[in-house]
């Protein structure tokens, strides 16, 4: 046997001689080993124990936490439940009563609404009118008190257009009741503003005005606050003052004088109310010669007068004013207007009679038989003779001068 046989198998026997060493020590080893494996999973066992202790405590708790929700949610449902029966009852009950009383509000303000309408629209304005209206008569009271004052410290007699001896003496005569011819003719300033307001757009265009015998200044009044550019000639002392008192322009001086004084061809519009019938034949001719050269080419004369062709006035109303001179038709002044070298363009009748006054009661003429019919023409006639127009007006223009074929 060689030597490396040897080793083997003494190797091999060393190796046996191990495993069974080991064999040997793990049979020792086994006993404890178990016993410590067997403990440790007693303890991981008790510890899995108290962890699904701790867990069912946990379920439980859960449990009980769970039952108490439902609970508040049993409760919550019945709350919300008791809501909105509530708010049904508000809905079919509350909100209908609710909207009544919005409705009896919407009413009521409506009728505050109406009311407050009404103040504002109605009653202010016509408060408003009453103190204006009352306003304007202490003012005109105050200036007429005035006036009369200054012609008593004046003694001032009855103006008069004619200078001459006779006319003197009428004025002189007259003087005692002057105060009262002057109201008594020339009518309430709320009258003849109310008169004058037609004139207004027939004067547009043509400024500067010169107003003869323009009294109290009620056509210059219209005019100013129109804009016009506007001047009145009166020649009496106590009208004059209550004029100047109201801011207008106006001149102390005779007519034909006032229109000698002014440069040819420097007025637009010249305005004569209820004047002319107060001139004799040959003042009322040279007054037109003047008004025609004073107004500008193009510029026009409006004159009013008390209308003859009404017998209650022509006959019986014209001679209650004793300065009157005769009663001028607009036949006779157009005739006038057109010696003087102005243009008629228009002739109209104003102020007609109340219809309360007239024979006619307004109904169509040709009813009935024929004796009505007759008894109709003849009211209307009548009514014609009577109870026409009070005044008319003429407007006369100054023809423009003729141009070369040059200037155009």
């Amino acid at each position: 046997m060689s030597g490396s046989g040897r080793e083997r198998r003494s190797a091999e026997r060393n190796a046996k001689g191990s495993r069974q060493s080991v064999r040997g020590a793990l049979a020792a080893v086994a006993p404890w080993r178990l016993a410590r494996e067997s403990r440790e999973n007693q303890e991981r066992s008790d510890r899995i124990e108290w962890r699904l202790d701790g867990i069912e405590g946990r379920l439980d708790s859960m449990g009980d936490a769970i039952g108490l929700v439902s609970g508040r949610q049993d409760l919550a449902e019945s709350t919300l439940r008791t809501i909105q029966d509530l708010l049904e009852s508000i809905n079919s009950v509350r909100l209908t009563a609710m909207d009544q009383r919005v409705d009896q509000v919407e009413s009521g303000l409506g009728e505050a609404v109406d009311e407050v309408s009404r103040i504002r629209d109605g009653v202010l304005p016509a408060s408003e009118g009453r103190w204006n209206a009352l306003f304007e008569r202490l003012t005109f009271e105050l200036e007429e008190t005035a006036s009369l004052v200054e012609r008593i410290l004046a003694s001032e007699p009855l103006p008069t257009i004619d200078s001459g001896p006779q006319a003197r003496s009428m004025a002189q005569a007259l003087a005692k009741i002057q105060p009262l011819l002057v109201e008594a003719f020339r009518g309430s300033e709320a009258e003849i503003s109310h008169r004058m307001e037609s004139v207004i757009p027939l004067v547009e265009g043509h400024a500067p005005v010169l107003d003869l015998g323009c009294g109290r200044g009620e056509l210059l009044l219209l005019l100013r606050e129109a804009g016009i550019e506007a001047r009145g000639v009166e020649v009496d002392v106590a009208q004059v003052q209550g004029a100047l008192r109201r801011g207008l322009e106006v001149d102390q001086t005779d007519v034909l004088d006032a229109l000698r004084a002014l440069d040819e061809a420097s007025v637009g519009a010249v305005t004569a109310f209820h004047l002319f019938e107060h001139f004799s034949g040959a003042l009322l001719s040279e007054v037109l010669d003047q008004c025609r050269r004073v107004l500008r080419p193009g510029g026009i004369l409006l004159a009013e007068c008390p209308n003859p062709h009404n017998l209650r006035i022509g006959a019986s109303l014209f001679w209650q004013d004793p300065t009157h001179v005769r009663p001028l038709l607009p036949e006779t002044l157009s005739l006038f207007l057109k010696v003087s070298g102005l243009t008629v363009r228009d002739l109209e009748y104003l102020h007609p009679v109340n219809e309360e006054q007239c024979l006619r009661s307004g109904d169509s003429p040709g009813v009935g038989s024929a004796v009505d019919r007759r008894i109709d023409r003849l009211e209307t006639r009548l009514d014609e003779l009577l109870n026409g127009p009070r005044d008319f007006r003429v407007v006369a223009v100054k023809k423009m001068e003729n141009k070369s074929h040059n200037e155009y």
